[in-house]
C-alpha cells in the first residue's frame, strides 16, 4: 500500500470515528427496559446479579466468535504455505513468552496486584464499602456511570465540560486539582497499575499466550498510523458534546463497569467496540492503549512525574529486546544512545521493557531518582533455560 492510500485509509477510519460517535444513539445495541442506578450488597451476585450480565456475555460471545474466526482464517491463508506456517509456529512459541514455571518478578507481582484491586474497588467499592467519593476524581477509564463505584472517574467531566463548566467554582476546581494531581504524580503508572480496561486487555493477552496462538506484530508504520486515530479520539472525547454527541455512546469502558455493578444501562455503538477491543486485544496486547484517548492527556504529564524510565547508554547492547516487548512500540528506548531518561509519553510503565532487557541495569523504573526494577541478565537467562526445558 502506498502512502497516498494509507493516508487516505487513515483519514476515512477517523471520518469513519466522528459519524459513529456523533449518531452512536441512534444504534442501541443492548437495551434494558428501564434504569437502575443503585445496586446493594445483598443483590450483587446472585441470579438477578447475573442476569444484568447478559450484555456483558453476549459481547465475550461475540468476541470469541470474532477471534475463532480471525484465527480459521490465518489458518486457511497458511495452510497451502508451509515456510509460512513453520515461521508462525515459531514466532507463537519464540521466547519472552510467560510459560508456566516462570517466576515473576516482584515488581510485576505487585502490578498484577495492583491492577486488580483496584479495578475491583473501582466496580464494587462503593457497594462493599457504603461510601462514595464524588468531588474528588481519579484520571481512570473507568465508566463513571456506575455510580455504585468508590470514587468519581475523570472520563465522564472531560468528555462533557459542558456539564463541567456548570458546577460550582469549588466543585471545578477540586475536580482540576485531584486529576491533574493524580496525573502528576502517577503519570501513565495509571494505565500501567490501576485502568480497569487495562486489566481487560492484558488477561486478552495472557489468554492468548497460553492458547499458543500468535499475535499480530506492528512495525513501526503501523503505529505511525494510529496517531491521527488517537487525536481524533482525544478530540471526540474533548469536544463531542459541543456538537450535541456523547462519547458515552460509544465509549468501551460504559461495557464493563456498569454492567458489572449490576446497574441496568443502556449499551449503544459502545458495545461493538467493546467487541472490537478485545479482538484486538486478544492478538495485540494492550491494543486500546495504543490510541485510548484518556491516557494520552494523561500522558502530557510525563515529563514532571516522577515515575521515569531510566537507560545506561553503556550498558544496551541495542539488541532491540526491550521494542520487542513494549506493548505499545516505543521504539526511542533502545535507539536512544545519549539521555539516560528515556521515558515517553505513551509509555504505560508496565516494565516489560525492563524485564526483558539482557544487560544488567542498562533500563530501569524509577521513583524520584532512585531505582525501582532494575533489568538482571540473571533473570533473563534463568527464564531462558526455563522455556527451553518446558
Amino acid at each position: 500500500m502506498n502512502p497516498y492510500r494509507k493516508t487516505a485509509v487513515t483519514g476515512l477510519i477517523c471520518i469513519a470515528l466522528m459519524v459513529i460517535a456523533y449518531f452512536s444513539h441512534k444504534f442501541p445495541f443492548f437495551e434494558y427496559a428501564k434504569e437502575s442506578y443503585t445496586t446493594t450488597r445483598d443483590q450483587l451476585f446472585t441470579l438477578d446479579w447475573l442476569l444484568h450480565l447478559l450484555p456483558l456475555i453476549l459481547i465475550l460471545a461475540l468476541s470469541a466468535f470474532g477471534i475463532l474466526l480471525c484465527i480459521a482464517a490465518r489458518k486457511r491463508m497458511l495452510r497451502k504455505n508451509k515456510a509460512a506456517r513453520r515461521f508462525a509456529w515459531a514466532r507463537s512459541h519464540s521466547k519472552g513468552q510467560d510459560l508456566p514455571g516462570q517466576k515473576l518478578s516482584a515488581f510485576m507481582v505487585v502490578r498484577w496486584l495492583s491492577m486488580i484491586l483496584f479495578s475491583f474497588f473501582m466496580i464494587f467499592g462503593g457497594i462493599l464499602l457504603g461510601v462514595r467519593y464524588e468531588k474528588a476524581a481519579i484520571p481512570v477509564f473507568s465508566c463513571p456511570v456506575n455510580m455504585n463505584q468508590l470514587t468519581e472517574s475523570s472520563c465522564y467531566y472531560l468528555s462533557h465540560l459542558s456539564d463541567l463548566f456548570s458546577l460550582p467554582a469549588g466543585d471545578i476546581i477540586l475536580f482540576i486539582v485531584s486529576t491533574i494531581g493524580f496525573a502528576v504524580i502517577l503519570g501513565r503508572v495509571i494505565c500501567g497499575f490501576l485502568c480497569p480496561m487495562g486489566l481487560v486487555q492484558d488477561l486478552m493477552d495472557v489468554i492468548r499466550r497460553r492458547t499458543k496462538t500468535e499475535g499480530i506484530i506492528m512495525n513501526d508504520r503501523m503505529y505511525k498510523a494510529l496517531v491521527p486515530i488517537r487525536w481524533t479520539l482525544v478530540f471526540l472525547m474533548m469536544g463531542l458534546t459541543f456538537a450535541g454527541g456523547n462519547f458515552c455512546n460509544f465509549c468501551p469502558a460504559v461495557t464493563l463497569s456498569p454492567v458489572l455493578a449490576g446497574l441496568e444501562v443502556s449499551l449503544f455503538a459502545s458495545g461493538f467496540v467493546m467487541i472490537f477491543v478485545l479482538i484486538g486485544s486478544f492478538f495485540k496486547r494492550r491494543f486500546f492503549c495504543t490510541i485510548c484517548p484518556l491516557g494520552y492527556l494523561i500522558g502530557l504529564c510525563h515529563k514532571i512525574s516522577p515515575f521515569r524510565i531510566k537507560k545506561d547508554c553503556t550498558a544496551c547492547t541495542e539488541c532491540g529486546a526491550c521494542y520487542d516487548a513494549c506493548p505499545m512500540g516505543i521504539k526511542a528506548i533502545y535507539k536512544e544512545r545519549e539521555k539516560a531518561d528515556v521515558t515517553d509519553i505513551t509509555c504505560i510503565m508496565c516494565g516489560e521493557c525492563v524485564r526483558k532487557c539482557p544487560e544488567d541495569r542498562a533500563l530501569c523504573v524509577t521513583c524520584f531518582g532512585k531505582p525501582v526494577y532494575t533489568a538482571s541478565r540473571e533473570k533473563v537467562v534463568a527464564n531462558y533455560k526455563k522455556e527451553k526445558n518446558l
